[in-house]
């Protein structure tokens, strides 16, 4: 009984939950043999008794045994600032000077005498007694990241750590307070067809829906994550199982706006060749996105303009520019080169198959071969270069066009990236990599969700002092104005699935939420960016409520919106702090769910459950259409003899896409989004979840292009009905 309580106690302080509630209501404990994988997972081993005993030890000592912690997370509430000094009870009589710097250099100092301060805690661990006592801080610090000492009586440091201090909520724009009420057009960018495009959506089709957007009154485009991919692995496509969550897919270049494209006579030359002009043709007309096709053009071409590029004079401005981007980027971003020239040196095979030697970023081994394949590093560095400057001139155009007040570009960030990417390589301690992330069984998926990716090691992230997580944030933050946290319920815990083991067995890790959502409001500031939570699936009871609290703006879904009895929503029930928008990437269009496309899909490619019938489903599914035109009309959004019918004509359909854009248009919610695919009128969705080979996820192109949809009558009018409704005065509800 000894080890069981003791494994209990180690689990609790690894942040391992005991027992979670589902979807349905059912309780699940976490069975012992998984808590222990998950234990090995996090880097704490437990595999009997004597091994848990010292783990335990261990982690105590580890939060005891250090008199400042890592890092300090503070909200300027008015209350008292102060962090905590943990000593040994036998050296309560050691008295401390210390000196707070903050980062602009100013350095603010004090005493921290023991006894003077209040006891917090106490323990004793191996025989050693430990007090934790809380130091107050200086109350009038500027928010932002600064560094702690503790000096001893020689005048040596004696521990360090680091203050955090933070807003009390995250930032929001002007386009969405005081009553204003935003709205914009969200993309698949990949997806997006144009004139010119090269076989997949770029940064310049972003210009052009960006123009598009503000010239008719938009504040936000909204996009899938931009995360980077696997350039030696082009069929790598999902954009939410990146290599990199730091990093951009340089597949959004456009070549043609790279300014070496005017310069030089290769590349040029190289655009005319009849047999280069045949593939890339090829491209252009596929219905899918061909991204073998795509990558193996665009990299033939920026491989030549970036010798054009090398060759500049050192005082050209584009020289210039680009040095002072690797400044900024630091090691980072060589690390991330290196990575990526590593990975096509190995013909694109995971990192853990590489030799042992090449699989520490900071080995020996590692740091020759960079300094023996510089040019390819060198290119890496320079995709990152140019897919960031036509990534800001797309943020500018938003800006530039808009004729008052805006948001800019909404981008979206991952809940994780993949095993065998940038990111787990160049900081193998920050995953727990023995463990996968997913979701427990609900509606849409009775067997739960196995996501594949590596969770972030919480106790590691807290050693760090949330380095890893601020960069990221920081990363997604940069040319938006507004951030989508996908699975924003990772923020206070994340279902862990051991190794081994189906995602009904996984159970739940918990992370230092309050920490992170200071850090969170902090860079939503630094940034001006406002924050989306996507907390669509299980959602911890309270959850909701912490993020509105933090100005976090909950999403919410058109189909899912409901009352108990299954009608819709009316406009005036949602809440103030949301986004509201019809459908999203894993789910149908408008389209697709009104004429079945979803269930036909699952039913001819056996994607069902036992006793799951098609009939029953159509039935069902006709019933929700009715619920939908009743909701409609009482909007008086559509004719009173809208027909419920499933093969609607083409001016029927516009209505209905219409009615359920100015419905969502009416709400109270400080976000309002139409999707480009509805526009569109796609009947396909881009992505279902579970699939693997039965859909193309993540390839389906628009079919009318962006030129012609964009000077569409149907976006015009959309547009002019959305900006109507959001100025409409609307009476929140807070559903």
């Amino acid at each position: 009984m000894e080890y069981v309580d003791t494994l209990a106690r180690l689990a609790e302080k690894a942040g391992i939950e005991p027992a979670y509630h589902d979807i349905f209501g059912n309780r699940h404990e976490a069975d012992e043999a998984d808590v222990k994988a998950l234990l090995a997972a996090l880097g704490v081993p437990a595999s009997d008794a004597d091994e848990t005993a010292r783990s335990l030890e261990d982690l105590e000592r580890r939060d005891w045994g250090r008199l400042l912690p890592p890092a300090t997370v503070l909200r300027t509430t008015g209350a008292q600032l102060a962090t905590t000094l943990t000593h040994r009870r036998d050296r309560r009589d050691v008295v401390y000077n210390w000196t707070l710097i903050q980062e602009d250099g100013l350095e603010m100092t004090g005493t921290a005498d023991p006894g003077d301060l209040a006891t917090i805690d106490e323990a004793e661990i191996g025989g050693i007694a430990y007090e934790r006592r809380s130091l107050p801080l200086p109350s009038h610090m500027a928010h932002g990241y600064h560094t702690l000492r503790l000096i001893d009586a020689d005048g040596a440091v004696a521990a360090e750590g680091k203050v955090i201090v933070c807003p009390t909520a995250c930032y929001t724009p002007p386009a969405a307070v005081n009553g204003n009420r935003a709205w914009g057009v969200a993309c698949q960018l990949y997806s997006v067809r144009s004139d010119i495009d090269w076989g997949m959506g770029d940064f310049s089709s972003l210009r052009t829906l960006a123009q598009g957007v503000a010239q008719n009154g938009g504040h936000v485009v909204g996009l899938n994550p931009l995360h980077s991919l696997f350039p030696a692995n082009p069929l790598h496509i999902s954009p939410y199982s990146p290599s990199s969550r730091l990093f951009l897919n340089p597949l959004y270049i456009d070549v043609q706006a790279v300014p070496e494209a005017e310069e030089s006579a290769d590349a040029k030359a190289l655009m005319a060749d009849t047999a280069f002009c045949d593939r890339l043709d090829a491209a252009r007309k596929a219905g899918d996105v061909d991204y073998a096709a795509v990558s193996g053009l665009k990299h033939e071409i920026l491989r030549v303009l970036h010798k054009h590029f090398r060759a500049l004079p050192a005082d050209h401005p584009r020289v210039a520019a680009y040095q002072a981007f690797l400044d900024e980027g630091g090691y980072r971003l060589h690390r991330f080169a290196v990575f990526m020239a590593l990975h096509e040196h190995f013909d694109g095979a995971p990192w853990h198959q590489w030799p042992e030697e090449y699989r520490n970023p900071a080995g020996k081994p590692v740091l020759a071969f960079a300094s023996e394949h510089m040019e390819r590093v060198n290119y890496h560095l320079w995709l990152q270069f140019e897919a960031d400057r036509q990534l800001a001139e797309a943020a500018g155009t938003l800006k530039d066009a808009a004729g008052g007040p805006t948001i800019g570009l909404y981008r979206d960030l991952a809940v994780g990236v993949d095993t065998e990417g940038a990111d787990t390589w160049m900081d193998p301690g920050v995953y727990a990599v023995g463990a996968r992330v997913g979701a427990p069984p609900d509606e849409l998926a009775h067997g739960g969700q196995d996501w594949g990716m590596p969770p972030l090691n919480p106790l590691k992230l807290r050693e760090m002092g949330y380095g890893p997580f601020i960069e990221m944030v920081r990363a997604n933050m940069r040319h938006a104005g507004a951030l989508r946290m996908d699975h924003a319920m990772a923020l206070q815990h994340l279902y862990w699935i051991p190794p081994g083991v189906s995602a009904k067995q996984g159970t739940y890790v918990s992370y230092p939420m309050e920490d992170l959502l200071g850090i969170l409001a902090l860079e939503s500031h630094r940034n001006c960016c406002m924050v989306i939570g996507e907390d669509l699936g299980t959602v911890p009871d309270g959850f909701r409520e912490r993020m509105a609290r933090e100005d976090v703006l909950s999403y919410r879904l058109f189909y899912f919106e409901r009352y108990e009895g299954g009608l819709f929503k009316r406009p005036e029930a949602y809440p103030e702090l949301a986004v509201a928008t019809p459908t999203s990437h894993d789910l149908f269009t408008i389209v697709g769910h009104w004429r079945c496309w979803d269930i036909a899909l699952r039913h001819d490619r056996n994607l069902v459950g036992p006793g799951t019938s098609r009939e029953e489903e159509m039935k069902a599914r006709a019933d929700d259409r009715a619920l939908l035109v009743a909701a409609l009309k009482d909007q008086g959004l559509v004719r009173e003899d809208f027909p419920e019918d499933e093969h609607l004509p083409g001016d029927d359909l516009r209505e209905l896409i219409l009615g359920v854009h100015r419905f969502l248009a009416r709400a109270p919610s400080r976000l309002m989004l139409v999707n480009l695919d509805d526009l569109a009128m796609e009947e396909s969705q881009v992505n279902v979840p579970g699939t693997v080979d039965e859909y193309p996820n993540w390839q389906r192109r628009l079919t009318v292009s962006l030129e012609r949809l964009v000077h569409s009558p149907d976006f015009a009018r959309t547009a002019e009905a959305v900006r109507a409704e959001r100025h409409r005065a609307v009476k929140p509800g807070g559903g």
